[in-house]
């Protein structure tokens, strides 16, 4: 028995519809797996690779803020140096402790792996980018190495207009190869 012509044209349609959500998944779920794109800069004695929040946050109605995470590899002679560089978007809640040589630490905490861990921060540069207050050069790649042994992480901390507690998810994938693919961030 022949199917009639608008039941013919709903099959079509149905199928059609199927297909084209099919797609969307697929596109979808391959967007996700890429990971957050790096941003890779030149400065002076060496690189810096960056990678935005995987979402912005509400400042005040109407502005948005997506922070960004950083490494910044430089080099001196023979020397390799690493930075990791928070950019939370704009000044944070003083969360500070003066510790013994009277300098300002602001202290995050960093989920990675599942497991939460308060991490030291400093001021770096500007008033509202901090950079991982590791003491030596060996305890500050321990940190990025903890960081890229992750697919992502999340920071913890207080936008200073809100006063409300936020956290940002980095995911960290293309940031572990991009570091990879420079010799100039190869850690010593």
């Amino acid at each position: 028995m022949p199917t009639a012509p608008r039941e013919q044209s709903s099959k079509t349609t149905l199928a059609t519809v199927l297909k084209l959500l099919a797609l969307f998944a697929v596109l979808g779920c391959s967007s996700l797996a890429l990971g957050q794109e790096v941003q890779v800069h030149s400065t002076k004695g060496g690189l810096v690779l960056s990678v935005h929040a995987q979402q912005a946050y509400q400042l005040m109605p109407g502005e948005t803020k997506l922070p960004m995470l950083s490494v910044e590899c430089l080099h001196k002679g023979n020397k390799a140096s690493h930075v990791v560089l928070f950019v939370p978007g704009g000044p944070v809640a003083d969360e500070s402790s003066d510790d013994a040589s009277g300098k300002a630490e602001q202290v995050f905490p960093v989920t990675v792996n599942g497991k939460k861990v308060m991490t030291s921060w400093v001021l770096y540069g500007d008033t509202s980018s901090y950079a991982y207050f590791g003491k030596t050069e060996p305890e500050r790649v321990q940190f990025l190495e903890l960081l890229l042994s992750s697919p992502s992480v999340s920071i913890a901390f207080k936008p200073f207009l809100t006063g409300t507690p936020t956290t940002t998810v980095f995911d960290l994938t293309k940031l572990r190869e991009t570091l990879q693919s420079h010799p100039e961030c190869s850690k010593p």
